[in-house]
């Protein structure tokens, strides 16, 4: 009996943790705001907080059946919500999105480790890339103080270099540590084989993806036409959480390309920087800065001036991008109205870097949909400064074949670039 009552006390008052649903991270758990207009490039979708990128998980090595069969979990579920979004039960568990994506994810770790004591080599890596990309969706938006999805983001990177640990036919994974504000911050170097000179596509993520979402991109695409990739992040998330987000956004990128240049196996008269979102902002600032490092500049849904500076675009903004834009800046996205003057400062126009006399050479691809965050202000602006530019402008609403015509042109952009 002893026994049993100390099992049972044990049971009773084993500590639980009360971790913070994401929904409620940097917006003071205001309500959900009303949209102007609902922007599909923002990835607006009714009743979730967050976007559903469904294409772009599967493009980046997801596999549509598990992904629609977890959001059939979380939007079935009993469980409490924190709002009127299927996405937001608050206890971890059963139809709470960082739970379904994780026990997905678990089952191919588990997966892979039967693979690996059977020696299947190649089914194991396979595993574990799916592993890594089901566990970067259940962290997204990768907020800061949001716990559960830190662990998810570092079960994504851990799963990601064991892909690469168990197949030697996927080239090389290398950590790379640089500086940056005086602060370490590491990027994670592609590269098709150990020997050789490649060039060099620097990939920076934006908020809305990890590290590990570039790596369909680099196996059928980049390792084959033998060009290494470095994938860097923006200030305030995974390898450079320690960085704030400022109007200087550019910086990481900035030490990524002078880190890229020293390094032994890149060829450094052949570096592009490939972006999207206001990861292209990062991109596009470091290329006017150090437009004689970089041999040329590709970027997708840029945000550029007015994005930063139109009431309406910013009131198209749902809370989920809000609050991960709040998240980085030390801001909170419940007082909407008063941070949208200090957006203003991360405007390159307004940093005085595009449409004002300053004039780059290099090739240059923008990719974006109509009636968007690029518009004809920004499109202007883009012609002012950048001597050879080619966009690439697709019909705003059809996000699955956009997204496909999109990736195949940006393909064939740094193919010419780098092949040619």
């Amino acid at each position: 009996m002893a026994e049993e009552s100390q099992n049972l006390s044990e049971i009773l008052f084993k500590p639980k943790f009360v971790y913070k649903e994401t929904s409620t991270i940097s917006n003071g758990g205001c309500p959900l705001p009303k949209i102007i207009r609902q922007d599909n490039s923002f990835g607006f979708t009714k009743n979730f907080y967050r976007p559903l990128l469904r294409y772009e998980w599967v493009l980046s090595g997801g596999n549509a059946l598990d992904i629609d069969e977890a959001l059939s979990k979380i939007s079935v579920a009993k469980g409490h919500r924190t709002r009127e979004c299927f996405d937001t039960i608050e206890d971890y568990g059963p139809g709470n999105w960082i739970y379904e994506f994780s026990s997905i994810a678990q089952k191919r770790v588990n997966l892979a480790h039967e693979n690996e004591a059977n020696r299947e080599y190649d089914k194991a890596s396979h595993n574990y890339r799916m592993a890594s990309r089901y566990f970067s969706i259940a962290s997204f938006p990768n907020l800061k103080g949001d716990t559960l999805a830190l662990q998810a983001d570092a079960l994504s990177r851990s799963t990601y270099k064991q892909m690469f640990k168990v197949d030697n036919s996927l080239g090389y994974l290398k950590e790379e540590t640089f500086k940056v504000d005086s602060k370490d911050v590491k990027g994670y170097l592609h590269l098709p084989s150990y020997n050789g000179v490649f060039p060099c596509v620097i990939c920076v993520c934006n908020y809305e993806f990890g590290p590990t979402s570039f790596f369909r991109m680099y196996n059928n695409f980049f390792k084959k036409e033998k060009i290494a990739i470095f994938v860097v992040e923006l200030p305030g998330t995974g390898e450079c959480d320690k960085l704030t987000l400022s109007e200087h956004l550019s910086a990481v990128t900035e030490s990524a390309i002078d880190h890229v240049k020293t390094l032994n196996n890149v060829d450094s008269t052949k570096i592009v920087l490939l972006g999207s979102r206001l990861a292209a902002t990062s991109c596009m600032r470091a290329a006017v800065l150090k437009r004689d490092d970089i041999k040329a500049l590709c970027v997708v849904f840029p945000y550029i001036h007015s994005v930063f500076t139109d009431a309406s675009l910013l009131k198209s903004f749902p809370l989920c991008l809000r609050s991960s834009l709040c998240n980085r800046l030390d801001l909170d996205a419940s007082s909407w109205d008063t941070v949208i003057p200090q957006l203003k400062a991360l405007s390159l126009k307004e940093q005085g870097l595009i449409g004002a006399g300053t004039k780059c050479y290099f090739d240059t691809y923008v990719g974006c949909a109509r009636k968007s965050v690029v518009t004809k202000q920004d499109e202007l602006l883009l012609s002012m400064t950048f001597e050879h530019l080619q966009i690439d402008e697709y019909e705003n609403g059809v996000a699955d074949i956009t997204d496909k015509i999109m990736f195949d042109g940006i393909c064939q952009f740094l193919k010419k670039q780098l092949c040619e």
